[in-house]
């Protein structure tokens, strides 16, 4: 408990990463308030990148990567924290109205954390829901609908995956896990590249040429993370591929019989 009001100041830049540039956390959502499909609007998405600096680009690959391949197997563990940082956002923001926004926070993080816990499929309904409205609202725009409708993608995914949490859980986890963590993966991964000046020009062009750029790479990381996880990671491919080729190895035996 002593590491959240540390955590806390982190947060708000008064930590130790104070001087890694600016709050990427706080970046990244006072552009969600108003754009959830913000994977398809290259500019914002670059100015959001391009300022992300490297150390933090590094916590997000190393985040990313983790959570996209190994999501299901850690979930008790990823649900719980995400509750704590639910808590620690809420209870920041009540605590620049009420005043003392660290006791706030930490008491909310507790309370959300020991809540999650114990009633962990209702804490994946909740977050399934929140990937499932990010997911919703950038498939609506990508797919062609009106950009500034994109509500309706978002209200479509929260409510869907949200349900469907009662019905596969493990489909719903494993859908939560890859979103986030693709989406991680690429914010850290393009920030690197952004990062070095003889790659950001390029790049940044790319994507206001292809805007669709973005999107895909996000859906093919999602989708390479989730036939991992579905599977049970690296040693379940390979086992998949044996058996794969022990039956194709079995046939061929029997119609040379």
């Amino acid at each position: 408990m002593t590491t959240l009001p540390l955590l806390l100041a982190t947060i708000e830049n008064d930590g130790p990463l104070a001087d890694s540039g600016p709050n990427p956390l706080a970046l990244i959502n006072s552009r969600l308030w108003n754009n959830i499909d913000v994977l398809n609007h290259p500019a914002a998405l670059a100015d959001i990148l391009t300022r992300i600096s490297v150390v933090w680009a590094a916590i997000f690959v190393l985040l990313g990567g983790l959570c996209l391949l190994n999501g299901y197997r850690w979930h008790k563990a990823v649900i719980v924290v995400l509750a704590a940082l639910g808590g620690i956002w809420i209870g920041v923001a009540l605590g620049q109205k009420l005043g003392n926004p660290v006791v706030i926070a930490s008491c909310l993080s507790v309370l959300l954390a020991v809540v999650a816990w114990p009633g962990l499929k209702y804490a994946v309904a909740v977050f399934g829901g929140l990937a499932g409205a990010f997911l919703g609202a950038n498939l609506w725009t990508a797919l062609g609908f009106n950009p500034g409708m994109h509500q309706m993608g978002a209200v479509i995914g929260l409510v869907t995956i949200g349900m469907l949490t009662f019905l596969a859980f493990r489909a719903v986890v494993i859908l939560l896990t890859v979103v986030g963590g693709a989406t991680l993966l690429l914010f850290g991964g393009m920030a690197v590249l952004l990062s070095i000046g003889a790659f950001e020009d390029p790049i940044v062009g790319s994507m206001k040429s292809y805007p669709l750029m973005i999107p895909v790479i996000a859906a093919s990381l999602a989708i390479v993370g989730a036939v991992v996880q579905y599977v049970g990671g690296w040693k379940g491919l390979k086992a998949s591929a044996d058996r794969v080729e022990s039956g194709a190895e079995g046939g061929a035996k029997r119609r040379a019989a």
